[in-house]
């Protein structure tokens, strides 16, 4: 368990990502009620860590039980997945590189203020984690967990921590205090963004090392370093 947390705070800080945050901001500026925007950011968090916890107790887990993978067996076809995973981090952190400013593709939208837009918003939010790499990256670490609730808190904490902009916005609502937030946090990102960037850019490096030498490993020994329980 406590290995899977570890990969999870490390992919969550790989995937730091204030736009969800900048949505809600953005919100609340043009007169969103605090309720809705609340709505949107507990939908959007909690959303993602239950998706993200069936994916990797249905489909994770498949990845070593599937029967058509007699010509490729279970564990193999589990490090070329990983193989692909660290593929993938490497080119968006060397995109990252080129263009400090790139993320994942998140769904499109503005800031429509009604109930019934945040909420849909917060929907599409939670589902769009999909296109995240370090949040599939997590989805397959996790499908070897057997237990729900390291499952569930592996992806939680994933969301918690990559999404850590959104959830001081939610917590700033809570007491209340949103106008100084919303204000400092326009004024503070503006600040850290490139020092975010490159810790970000940093941490998908890693992430990907971290994933091929996983693989790599099993192809040389036929054992994961990241074990699966018996």
């Amino acid at each position: 368990m406590t290995q899977l947390l570890v990969a999870a705070l490390g992919l969550g800080i790989a995937g730091l990502d204030p736009a969800g945050a900048l949505i809600a901001v953005g919100a609340l500026s043009i007169g969103a009620r605090e309720r809705d925007v609340m709505l949107y950011a507990v939908v959007s968090i909690l959303g993602t860590a239950v998706l993200g916890t069936v994916l990797s107790l249905t489909v994770g887990q498949q990845l070593r039980t599937i029967r058509w993978a007699s010509l490729l067996p279970p564990d193999r076809l589990a490090a070329l997945f990983e193989l692909l995973i660290a593929v993938g981090l490497s080119c968006w952190a060397v995109a990252r590189v080129r263009r400090p400013g790139a993320h994942p593709p998140k769904p499109p939208g503005g800031t429509r203020t009604g109930t019934a837009a945040l909420l849909g918003l917060g929907i599409l939010w939670a589902a769009a984690a999909v296109l995240d790499p370090t949040y599939v990256g997590l989805v397959v670490l996790a499908g070897r967990q057997e237990s729900i609730v390291t499952v569930a808190a592996a992806h939680l904490l994933w969301i918690l921590i990559s999404q850590v902009p959104l959830v001081l916005v939610a917590i700033a609502i809570a007491r209340g205090r949103h106008e100084r937030t919303v204000a400092l946090f326009n004024h503070t990102w503006s600040r850290v963004r490139p020092v975010a960037a490159w810790l970000g850019t940093g941490a998908l490096f890693l992430a990907a090392a971290v994933f091929a030498a996983d693989a790599l490993w099993w192809f040389a020994s036929e054992r994961f370093l990241i074990p699966i329980p018996a």
